[in-house]
């Protein structure tokens, strides 16, 4: 019982860490204790031995001139493994800029990052006005083929866990449905890519298809995503090829090789 315990008050403690952590931003570079325990609703007390554990730990500095707290050099460090990421990624620009090139559609490269998609690159060409996503934007999974393409090859246990969370209705054409989401992703499976029309906004949709890394894991996906009246159903099986086609591209620049 006391080791349970002791778990989950570990538990809280780290996430109430991560909580005072995600509090800094441009406009918040510097913050008080009084100021940290306001914005979390914790005690002062319980603030100040958090802060205390990340300032030991690097990821705080305490300025001594006004007592304030602001970012440490430990994250830094991990934004440069972030930024190092990012950069690989970069090689895949000028595939991404023939894609435009040649179909004249947004494409963006997405990774799956604490259960929600994430979109990390992109490229526009003249449809940028019609966009409904961005870089850093999060999504749910369930509503989008950039999501779902990744999760179908993930293991099980992460599968349950994403269907086992409210799955929002952003249009009637979300599938909502638990039982529903994991034939869609054995289908996904099955063929190799996703497709899903007006799932998280009505006249939208979006084809993607997975990136691999050297080991042959899925851990991007490439995904077009526009208005339905910009890819005719005429034009949907070359895109759908070139998709494809272009993922396989970027996941060789990862030292993939079917």
């Amino acid at each position: 019982m006391k080791h349970a315990l002791d778990e989950k008050y570990f538990v809280q403690s780290v996430k109430n860490a991560m909580r005072i952590l995600k509090l800094f931003n441009k406009r918040r570079q510097e913050l008080s204790v009084t100021e940290i325990s306001q914005f979390i609703g914790l005690p002062k007390s319980t603030v100040h031995r958090l802060l205390k554990e990340l300032v030991r730990e690097g990821f705080l500095l305490q300025n001594p001139g006004n007592a304030k707290y602001q970012l440490g050099y430990s994250i830094l460090g991990l934004g440069g493994i972030v930024k190092f990421h990012i950069e690989e990624f970069g090689d895949a620009r000028p595939l991404l800029r023939q894609f435009v090139k040649e179909f004249n559609l947004p494409v963006h490269i997405c990774v799956l990052e604490q259960h929600k998609v994430t979109y990390l690159m992109r490229e526009t060409g003249t449809d940028s006005m019609n966009l409904i996503t961005k870089t850093g934007r999060q999504n749910d999974i369930h509503c989008t083929a950039e999501g779902l393409v990744i999760l179908a090859y993930k293991n099980q246990q992460i599968i349950d866990y994403v269907l086992s969370k409210p799955l929002k209705p952003y249009t009637p054409y979300t599938i909502t449905d638990a039982e529903t989401l994991r034939k869609e992703l054995l289908k996904i499976r099955s063929r190799g890519f996703a497709i899903l029309k007006d799932a998280y906004a009505e006249g939208y949709s979006s084809y993607a298809a997975p990136i691999r890394d050297y080991t042959g894991e899925i851990f991007a996906s490439l995904a077009v995503i526009s208005k339905n009246d910009r890819i005719p159903s005429l034009m949907e099986e070359n895109l759908i090829t070139a998709v494809q086609k272009t993922a396989k591209q970027i996941s060789e620049i990862f030292g993939y090789y079917d």
